[in-house]
């Protein structure tokens, strides 16, 4: 029974430490839009209505590389479009054609690999926005 109520407590402790791990709550490092598509983490900066810096950062939110890493940002909204990316420093500076307008409604997919560690495909919804993550505590502390 001693084992059940403290795996049980652990569970909860912990749980709450999982949804807030992501980070989706607050900007990255480099003021963008965190996700996390694997063992790394994508940040998402926004630059005017039709580019975007994207980060691959590490584990903990640091150390961007572009070293055997790959891109693919796409966007849908009433219709589907490819970003061309091209390998900056230590990110990737990815820009839409010119009638896409990223404050408008609509999701971004970004599929990356990082430092060959493939990601899942994430997906950013539009006009990027911190994600609002419910506690169970109505805003309270």
């Amino acid at each position: 029974m001693r084992t059940l109520i403290f795996t049980l407590l652990m569970t909860l402790i912990l749980g709450e430490g999982v949804v807030y791990a992501h980070g989706e709550d607050k900007l990255g490092p480099n003021g963008g839009f965190i996700r996390m598509p694997g063992a790394f983490h994508t940040e998402v900066l926004p630059l005017g209505a039709n580019k975007l810096k994207v980060y691959l950062l590490d584990i903990n939110w640091e150390n961007p590389s572009v070293l055997n890493s790959s891109l693919r940002v796409s966007l849908r909204s009433k219709k589907t479009s490819q970003a061309k990316c091209e390998v900056q420093e230590n990110y990737y500076l990815c820009e839409f054609p010119m009638e896409v307008n990223l404050t408008k409604r609509g999701e971004l997919s970004v599929e990356a690999q990082r430092e060959n560690q493939k990601g899942n495909m994430v997906s950013y919804e539009l006009p990027l926005k911190l994600q609002v993550i419910d506690d169970g505590h109505g805003g309270h502390q």
